[in-house]
């Protein structure tokens, strides 16, 4: 029972990390729009996104 609990909750973390990187990135690009912060910026984030996103 705890062998299942364990993989159920692995699954659900998982799933809601890709959620977070999934609103992080939205959010970055509507603030990049606007002009609160730079293309440099973004740029750095969205590799720093893909580099989390390897060690998962």
């Amino acid at each position: 029972m705890s062998e299942l609990l364990g993989a159920i909750l692995t699954l659900l973390l998982f799933f809601l990390s890709g959620v977070c990187a999934e609103l992080f990135h939205s959010w970055a690009i509507a603030y990049r729009r606007r002009g609160y912060i730079t293309k440099r910026q973004l740029r750095k984030m969205e590799k720093w996104l893909e580099t989390m996103e390897g060690r998962g």
